[in-house]
């Protein structure tokens, strides 16, 4: 055989190689595409669904029970759940709503009065420590700051928890029972494909 013809020999052999690897190409890619969209379709049944007092998990409606097992073995949504279900019986129970009402409109009161007296003081004292740099009124301001931002805080939360009526008792339970599919599917997210299998 002579140098031209191995020449020739070799370069057919590299052109087929290349055909073939240019051909195989978008197969490889498309096969890739289809395990990960089948992959994503999977992964995304296990995802909790709330809509209008209900809540669902691949098409099936979950009882409270469900819920509350999956915020447990999720570690998620504790909090959001006892709070949904607490508006859940204000808007059945109108005594129960008025009770709940009142009780937090005193403690708000009770805490917010003078929580914020404390936060006006200490403002006013950090204000002028400011202006005349004087230590005292700083240290003044911080022994006020602090405590009236914590009573400030107990206040906010008092008041949250009020309802006026039974149609605000629906939307603060719809609130804190989206937040509990949501907070659900994201510790789903962070575990992964593993604990979601071995939920079905």
């Amino acid at each position: 055989m002579s140098v031209c013809e191995i020449i020739s020999y070799n370069r057919g052999i590299t052109n087929s190689y290349f055909s073939k690897e240019q051909t195989n190409t978008p197969m490889k890619l498309l096969t890739t595409i289809a395990a990960v969209l089948i992959s994503i379709s999977a992964y995304s049944q296990d995802y909790v669904e709330y809509d209008n007092g209900t809540f669902t998990q691949n098409g099936e409606e979950l009882s409270m029970e469900q819920i509350d097992d999956l915020t447990v073995l999720h570690k998620a949504g504790r909090g959001n759940v006892r709070k949904g279900n607490r508006f859940d019986h204000m808007y059945k129970d109108g005594d129960l709503r008025i009770s709940n009402n009142g009780l937090n409109a005193i403690g708000g009161m009770a805490s917010g009065v003078p929580g914020g007296l404390m936060v006006l003081v200490g403002g006013l004292s950090g204000l002028y420590s400011i202006a005349f740099a004087d230590s005292y009124y700083a240290l003044e301001s911080i022994i006020f700051l602090v405590p009236g931002a914590g009573l400030s805080a107990v206040s906010y939360k008092a008041f949250s928890r009020v309802a006026l009526s039974p149609a605000e008792c629906l939307r603060k339970r719809d609130k804190e029972f989206y937040k509990v599919a949501d907070k659900i599917n994201q510790a789903i997210v962070r575990a992964g494909p593993t604990v979601q299998s071995s939920n079905q």
